[in-house]
Protein backbone atom coordinates (compact mmCIF):
# COMPACT_ATOMS: atom_id res chain seq x y z
CA UNK A 1 0.00 0.00 0.00
CA UNK A 2 1.28 3.36 -1.14
CA UNK A 3 1.11 6.47 0.90
CA UNK A 4 0.90 9.91 0.09
CA UNK A 5 -0.05 13.56 1.09
CA UNK A 6 -2.58 15.42 -0.64
CA UNK A 7 -3.22 19.47 -0.69
CA UNK A 8 -7.16 19.39 -0.43
CA UNK A 9 -7.12 21.02 -3.75
CA UNK A 10 -5.61 18.50 -5.55
CA UNK A 11 -7.89 16.14 -3.82
CA UNK A 12 -10.75 18.63 -5.53
CA UNK A 13 -9.45 18.20 -8.72
CA UNK A 14 -9.57 14.27 -8.83
CA UNK A 15 -12.87 14.58 -7.63
CA UNK A 16 -13.67 16.74 -10.68
CA UNK A 17 -11.36 15.02 -13.16
CA UNK A 18 -13.65 12.18 -13.15
CA UNK A 19 -16.61 13.69 -14.13
CA UNK A 20 -16.97 11.71 -17.08
CA UNK A 21 -17.56 8.83 -14.56
CA UNK A 22 -20.53 9.29 -12.32
CA UNK A 23 -19.14 10.47 -9.09
CA UNK A 24 -21.12 10.29 -6.16
CA UNK A 25 -19.55 12.58 -2.98
CA UNK A 26 -21.37 13.89 0.31
CA UNK A 27 -23.06 16.91 -0.11
CA UNK A 28 -23.93 19.73 2.59
CA UNK A 29 -27.27 20.20 3.85
CA UNK A 30 -28.55 21.71 6.90
CA UNK A 31 -27.62 18.92 8.99
CA UNK A 32 -25.94 15.89 7.46
CA UNK A 33 -24.62 15.54 4.43
CA UNK A 34 -26.51 13.67 1.59
CA UNK A 35 -24.60 11.27 -1.18
CA UNK A 36 -25.59 13.13 -4.50
CA UNK A 37 -24.18 13.27 -7.78
CA UNK A 38 -20.76 15.54 -7.61
CA UNK A 39 -21.07 18.67 -8.90
CA UNK A 40 -18.55 21.10 -10.95
CA UNK A 41 -17.90 22.93 -7.78
CA UNK A 42 -16.80 19.80 -5.11
CA UNK A 43 -16.17 20.86 -1.75
CA UNK A 44 -13.66 18.44 0.48
CA UNK A 45 -15.33 20.04 3.46
CA UNK A 46 -17.78 17.79 3.91
CA UNK A 47 -14.56 14.82 4.36
CA UNK A 48 -14.35 16.35 7.86
CA UNK A 49 -18.33 15.95 8.45
CA UNK A 50 -19.81 12.89 9.92
CA UNK A 51 -21.07 10.68 7.56
CA UNK A 52 -23.96 11.25 5.04
CA UNK A 53 -27.49 10.65 6.00
CA UNK A 54 -27.86 7.62 4.05
CA UNK A 55 -25.60 4.91 3.21
CA UNK A 56 -24.03 3.70 -0.23
CA UNK A 57 -26.38 0.77 -0.50
CA UNK A 58 -28.62 2.00 -2.70
CA UNK A 59 -25.90 2.27 -4.86
CA UNK A 60 -25.37 -1.32 -4.79
CA UNK A 61 -29.23 -2.46 -3.96
CA UNK A 62 -31.42 0.31 -5.80
CA UNK A 63 -34.68 0.70 -3.54
CA UNK A 64 -36.28 -0.23 -6.81
CA UNK A 65 -35.36 -1.75 -9.85
CA UNK A 66 -36.04 -4.01 -12.91
CA UNK A 67 -34.86 -7.25 -13.15
CA UNK A 68 -36.08 -8.54 -15.91
CA UNK A 69 -39.31 -7.91 -19.17
CA UNK A 70 -40.88 -10.77 -20.19
CA UNK A 71 -43.86 -11.71 -22.88
CA UNK A 72 -44.70 -12.13 -26.79
CA UNK A 73 -43.58 -8.45 -27.58
CA UNK A 74 -40.49 -8.13 -25.04
CA UNK A 75 -37.04 -6.92 -27.57
CA UNK A 76 -34.85 -7.22 -24.33
CA UNK A 77 -34.49 -9.35 -21.12
CA UNK A 78 -33.72 -6.59 -19.09
CA UNK A 79 -33.85 -2.83 -19.22
CA UNK A 80 -30.91 -2.59 -16.27
CA UNK A 81 -27.45 -0.80 -17.59
CA UNK A 82 -24.21 -1.29 -15.07
CA UNK A 83 -22.33 1.85 -15.87
CA UNK A 84 -18.80 2.37 -13.87
CA UNK A 85 -18.83 5.39 -10.62
CA UNK A 86 -16.85 6.80 -8.13
CA UNK A 87 -18.09 6.54 -4.39
CA UNK A 88 -15.93 9.03 -2.14
CA UNK A 89 -16.31 9.92 1.19
CA UNK A 90 -17.57 6.18 2.24
CA UNK A 91 -16.75 5.84 6.05
CA UNK A 92 -15.48 2.43 7.62
CA UNK A 93 -18.90 1.41 9.10
CA UNK A 94 -20.35 1.57 5.48
CA UNK A 95 -17.38 -0.97 3.78
CA UNK A 96 -18.54 -3.07 7.16
CA UNK A 97 -22.24 -3.33 5.59
CA UNK A 98 -21.02 -3.34 2.31
CA UNK A 99 -18.84 -6.63 3.02
CA UNK A 100 -21.97 -8.02 5.13
CA UNK A 101 -23.95 -7.42 1.55
CA UNK A 102 -21.27 -9.26 -0.17
CA UNK A 103 -21.76 -12.23 2.11
CA UNK A 104 -25.78 -11.93 1.38
CA UNK A 105 -25.70 -11.43 -2.57
CA UNK A 106 -22.36 -12.43 -3.54
CA UNK A 107 -20.84 -15.06 -1.66
CA UNK A 108 -23.88 -17.75 -1.21
CA UNK A 109 -24.89 -20.43 -3.00
CA UNK A 110 -26.81 -17.90 -5.35
CA UNK A 111 -25.07 -14.47 -6.40
CA UNK A 112 -26.94 -11.55 -7.39
CA UNK A 113 -26.12 -10.48 -10.76
CA UNK A 114 -26.90 -7.22 -10.89
CA UNK A 115 -25.16 -6.65 -7.31
CA UNK A 116 -22.31 -8.27 -8.38
CA UNK A 117 -21.62 -6.53 -11.60
CA UNK A 118 -22.09 -2.69 -9.68
CA UNK A 119 -19.58 -4.30 -7.14
CA UNK A 120 -17.04 -5.23 -9.75
CA UNK A 121 -17.09 -1.23 -11.91
CA UNK A 122 -17.49 0.67 -8.37
CA UNK A 123 -14.03 2.67 -7.22
CA UNK A 124 -14.78 3.20 -3.62
CA UNK A 125 -13.15 6.28 -2.02
CA UNK A 126 -13.07 6.16 1.16
CA UNK A 127 -12.60 8.33 3.87
CA UNK A 128 -11.64 8.45 8.17
CA UNK A 129 -14.20 9.87 10.63
CA UNK A 130 -12.63 13.39 11.43
CA UNK A 131 -16.38 13.82 13.63
CA UNK A 132 -19.02 12.19 14.15
CA UNK A 133 -22.89 12.09 14.88
CA UNK A 134 -24.43 11.78 18.76
CA UNK A 135 -26.18 8.71 17.60
CA UNK A 136 -22.68 7.20 15.93
CA UNK A 137 -21.75 4.16 17.86
CA UNK A 138 -19.47 2.11 16.11
CA UNK A 139 -16.95 0.43 18.62
CA UNK A 140 -19.42 -1.09 20.32
CA UNK A 141 -20.25 -3.45 17.78
CA UNK A 142 -16.57 -3.91 17.51
CA UNK A 143 -15.92 -1.21 14.48
CA UNK A 144 -13.60 1.91 14.34
CA UNK A 145 -13.94 5.17 12.45
CA UNK A 146 -11.12 4.94 9.90
CA UNK A 147 -10.59 2.37 7.63
CA UNK A 148 -8.05 0.04 7.19
CA UNK A 149 -8.80 -1.94 4.52
CA UNK A 150 -11.77 -2.63 1.97
CA UNK A 151 -11.12 0.35 0.00
CA UNK A 152 -9.59 1.82 -3.60
CA UNK A 153 -7.81 4.63 -2.00
CA UNK A 154 -8.66 5.96 1.54
CA UNK A 155 -8.14 9.95 2.69
CA UNK A 156 -7.48 11.07 6.21
CA UNK A 157 -8.44 14.85 6.79
CA UNK A 158 -5.13 16.46 8.29
CA UNK A 159 -4.06 19.99 8.43
CA UNK A 160 -3.80 20.95 4.71
CA UNK A 161 -4.57 18.02 2.92
CA UNK A 162 -5.11 14.75 3.12
CA UNK A 163 -2.84 11.56 4.14
CA UNK A 164 -4.10 9.30 0.89
CA UNK A 165 -3.85 5.59 1.23
CA UNK A 166 -3.74 3.52 -2.54
CA UNK A 167 -4.61 0.36 -1.97
CA UNK A 168 -6.11 -1.32 -5.45
CA UNK A 169 -5.11 -0.78 -8.95
CA UNK A 170 -8.61 1.06 -9.34
CA UNK A 171 -7.09 3.03 -6.44
CA UNK A 172 -4.02 4.18 -8.98
CA UNK A 173 -6.17 4.46 -12.29
CA UNK A 174 -8.36 7.04 -9.97
CA UNK A 175 -5.18 9.07 -9.12
CA UNK A 176 -4.07 9.23 -12.65
CA UNK A 177 -1.14 10.79 -13.65
CA UNK A 178 -1.54 12.98 -10.81
CA UNK A 179 1.94 13.56 -8.93
CA UNK A 180 2.03 13.44 -4.82
CA UNK A 181 4.49 13.46 -2.48
CA UNK A 182 4.96 10.72 -0.29
CA UNK A 183 3.53 11.40 3.58
CA UNK A 184 5.75 12.06 5.83
CA UNK A 185 7.03 10.72 9.52
CA UNK A 186 5.24 13.47 10.68
CA UNK A 187 2.27 13.17 8.77
CA UNK A 188 1.37 9.88 9.57
CA UNK A 189 2.15 10.50 13.58
CA UNK A 190 -0.67 13.07 13.19
CA UNK A 191 -3.41 10.52 10.96
CA UNK A 192 -2.40 8.11 14.20
CA UNK A 193 -3.73 10.88 16.56
CA UNK A 194 -6.82 12.25 14.91
CA UNK A 195 -7.59 8.42 14.68
CA UNK A 196 -7.04 7.44 18.85
CA UNK A 197 -8.97 10.88 19.37
CA UNK A 198 -11.76 10.02 17.55
CA UNK A 199 -11.71 6.79 19.30
CA UNK A 200 -12.14 8.29 22.22
CA UNK A 201 -14.77 10.67 21.42
CA UNK A 202 -17.08 7.54 20.63
CA UNK A 203 -16.28 5.88 23.33
CA UNK A 204 -16.82 8.53 25.52
CA UNK A 205 -20.15 9.53 24.27
CA UNK A 206 -21.30 5.99 24.32
CA UNK A 207 -19.91 5.45 27.87
CA UNK A 208 -23.43 4.81 29.23
CA UNK A 209 -23.89 1.83 27.50
CA UNK A 210 -22.14 -0.70 29.04
CA UNK A 211 -22.54 -3.81 26.05
CA UNK A 212 -20.55 -4.72 23.32
CA UNK A 213 -20.50 -6.98 20.69
CA UNK A 214 -18.43 -8.21 18.09
CA UNK A 215 -19.02 -10.75 14.97
CA UNK A 216 -18.17 -13.42 17.73
CA UNK A 217 -19.53 -12.38 21.04
CA UNK A 218 -23.28 -10.50 21.28
CA UNK A 219 -25.29 -9.24 24.01
CA UNK A 220 -27.96 -12.18 24.83
CA UNK A 221 -31.24 -11.03 24.06
CA UNK A 222 -34.95 -12.16 24.24
CA UNK A 223 -36.64 -14.06 21.84
CA UNK A 224 -38.91 -12.30 19.69
CA UNK A 225 -41.92 -14.03 21.16
CA UNK A 226 -40.88 -12.19 24.72
CA UNK A 227 -43.27 -9.64 25.58
CA UNK A 228 -40.40 -7.72 27.00
CA UNK A 229 -39.81 -5.65 23.68
CA UNK A 230 -43.46 -4.49 24.47
CA UNK A 231 -41.96 -1.79 26.35
CA UNK A 232 -40.16 -0.23 22.40
CA UNK A 233 -42.59 -1.72 20.14
CA UNK A 234 -45.40 0.80 21.94
CA UNK A 235 -43.20 3.34 20.54
CA UNK A 236 -43.06 1.82 17.02
CA UNK A 237 -45.19 3.33 14.23
CA UNK A 238 -44.15 0.26 12.05
CA UNK A 239 -43.07 3.33 9.08
CA UNK A 240 -40.03 1.12 8.26
CA UNK A 241 -37.91 3.72 8.39
CA UNK A 242 -34.90 2.26 10.04
CA UNK A 243 -35.08 -1.21 7.80
CA UNK A 244 -34.79 1.48 5.02
CA UNK A 245 -31.66 3.53 6.16
CA UNK A 246 -29.92 0.92 7.05
CA UNK A 247 -26.59 -0.20 5.49
CA UNK A 248 -27.07 -3.95 5.85
CA UNK A 249 -30.99 -4.51 5.45
CA UNK A 250 -31.50 -6.53 2.48
CA UNK A 251 -35.18 -7.87 2.31
CA UNK A 252 -36.76 -7.10 -0.77
CA UNK A 253 -39.97 -7.84 -2.53
CA UNK A 254 -41.04 -9.03 -5.46
CA UNK A 255 -43.58 -8.43 -8.14
CA UNK A 256 -44.85 -8.32 -11.66
CA UNK A 257 -46.69 -5.11 -13.79
CA UNK A 258 -48.05 -4.91 -17.48
CA UNK A 259 -46.12 -2.51 -19.93
CA UNK A 260 -48.25 -3.45 -22.44
CA UNK A 261 -49.89 -5.62 -24.71
CA UNK A 262 -48.60 -9.30 -23.75
CA UNK A 263 -45.36 -6.98 -22.21
CA UNK A 264 -44.43 -7.38 -18.59
CA UNK A 265 -41.68 -6.60 -16.07
CA UNK A 266 -40.16 -7.84 -12.82
CA UNK A 267 -39.96 -5.30 -10.17
CA UNK A 268 -37.69 -5.76 -7.00
CA UNK A 269 -38.36 -3.39 -4.17
CA UNK A 270 -37.35 -3.21 -0.60
CA UNK A 271 -39.15 -4.53 1.92
CA UNK A 272 -39.14 -4.17 5.51
CA UNK A 273 -39.55 -6.83 8.60
CA UNK A 274 -41.62 -4.51 10.57
CA UNK A 275 -44.36 -4.10 8.23
CA UNK A 276 -47.33 -6.09 8.97
CA UNK A 277 -48.07 -7.46 5.54
CA UNK A 278 -44.13 -8.89 5.24
CA UNK A 279 -43.94 -12.70 4.64
CA UNK A 280 -48.20 -12.58 4.32
CA UNK A 281 -49.29 -15.49 3.10
CA UNK A 282 -52.51 -16.13 1.28
CA UNK A 283 -55.13 -18.36 3.07
CA UNK A 284 -58.56 -18.16 4.89
CA UNK A 285 -60.34 -18.73 7.92
CA UNK A 286 -58.27 -20.10 10.97
CA UNK A 287 -55.13 -19.84 8.99
CA UNK A 288 -51.65 -18.01 10.38
CA UNK A 289 -51.08 -15.69 7.18
CA UNK A 290 -48.16 -13.91 8.69
CA UNK A 291 -45.24 -15.78 10.72
CA UNK A 292 -44.98 -12.70 13.29
CA UNK A 293 -48.65 -10.98 13.60
CA UNK A 294 -47.61 -8.79 16.68
CA UNK A 295 -45.56 -5.49 16.24
CA UNK A 296 -42.91 -6.56 19.15
CA UNK A 297 -42.76 -9.61 17.77
CA UNK A 298 -41.16 -8.08 14.59
CA UNK A 299 -39.13 -5.68 16.15
CA UNK A 300 -37.50 -7.93 18.62
CA UNK A 301 -36.52 -10.10 15.22
CA UNK A 302 -35.41 -7.23 13.62
CA UNK A 303 -32.84 -6.62 15.90
CA UNK A 304 -32.04 -9.82 16.97
CA UNK A 305 -31.31 -10.10 13.39
CA UNK A 306 -28.32 -7.63 13.89
CA UNK A 307 -27.43 -8.61 16.81
CA UNK A 308 -27.73 -12.69 16.81
CA UNK A 309 -28.95 -14.52 13.76
CA UNK A 310 -26.11 -12.41 11.33
CA UNK A 311 -23.71 -13.86 13.14
CA UNK A 312 -25.01 -17.45 13.47
CA UNK A 313 -25.42 -17.61 9.74
CA UNK A 314 -22.93 -14.82 7.90
CA UNK A 315 -20.24 -14.80 10.68
CA UNK A 316 -20.62 -10.90 10.79
CA UNK A 317 -22.67 -8.74 13.01
CA UNK A 318 -25.59 -7.29 11.30
CA UNK A 319 -25.44 -3.89 12.67
CA UNK A 320 -21.99 -1.90 12.09
CA UNK A 321 -23.38 1.22 14.60
CA UNK A 322 -23.68 4.18 12.51
CA UNK A 323 -26.56 5.03 13.48
CA UNK A 324 -28.84 5.56 11.25
CA UNK A 325 -31.87 4.02 12.58
CA UNK A 326 -31.52 5.93 15.75
CA UNK A 327 -32.04 8.97 13.64
CA UNK A 328 -34.57 7.82 10.99
CA UNK A 329 -37.35 6.50 13.98
CA UNK A 330 -40.33 8.58 14.15
CA UNK A 331 -40.73 6.87 18.07
CA UNK A 332 -37.30 7.71 18.44
CA UNK A 333 -36.29 4.53 19.78
CA UNK A 334 -32.49 4.06 20.33
CA UNK A 335 -31.04 0.63 19.69
CA UNK A 336 -28.31 1.18 21.67
CA UNK A 337 -31.13 1.55 24.49
CA UNK A 338 -32.77 -1.46 23.28
CA UNK A 339 -29.24 -3.93 23.94
CA UNK A 340 -28.98 -1.78 27.04
CA UNK A 341 -31.95 -2.69 28.57
CA UNK A 342 -33.03 -6.10 26.96
CA UNK A 343 -29.81 -7.40 26.97
CA UNK A 344 -30.32 -9.24 30.77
Amino acid sequence: MTTYFARSADVQDLLGEHQAIPTFTPNETQHLAWMDAAGEEVSTAVFSQPRAAQSPKGFFLPATESMGRYGEQVQTGTAVDVKPMVLAGVRACELRSRNYLDKVLQEGEFADPLYVRRREVTTIVSCDCADCTESCFCTLVGGQPFVTEGFDVNLTPVEGGFIVEVATEKGRQWLGDKTLSEATGEQLARRDQLRKEIVERLEKQNAEFDFTASDQTSPKLPDDGDEAWQQFAADCVECGACTNICPTCHCFYLYDQALGPEQFERVRTWDSCLLGTYHRMAGGVSMKLSPRPSLFSRLGNRVLHKFAYSSEQYGLLGCVGCGRCIDACAGAIDIRQVVQELKE
